[in-house]
């Protein structure tokens, strides 16, 4: 999968929240949640065979809060991206 390809189906996948505000700026995801100042930034790096994708949990007065990466090999499904994004999305904005 190409990072382009995984930034969309990541954005796809995020924007099916009413309140959420997506958008793809170069490698990166960025989503803001309508009653929450803080932003997700999810950025992709590839490799030859695995992307690396990073988390990035930014408040806008405070600046960056957390971050946590993790690579997604070609033999793992994008499924796995999304069960790693959902985990955290639950840790960091509820």
């Amino acid at each position: 999968m190409s990072v382009i390809s995984m930034l969309d189906q990541l954005a796809a996948n995020l924007d099916e929240a009413e309140d959420a505000t997506v958008r793809i700026v170069g490698d990166s995801v960025y989503v803001q949640y309508a009653n929450d100042p803080a932003v997700l930034k999810i950025t992709s790096r590839p490799g030859v065979d695995e992307v690396k994708l990073t988390l990035h949990f930014i408040h806008p007065e405070h600046g960056l809060i957390d971050s946590t990466s993790f690579i997604l090999t070609r033999a793992q499904k994008f499924s796995v991206a999304i069960e790693q994004l959902v985990a955290y999305q639950d840790i960091w904005f509820r």
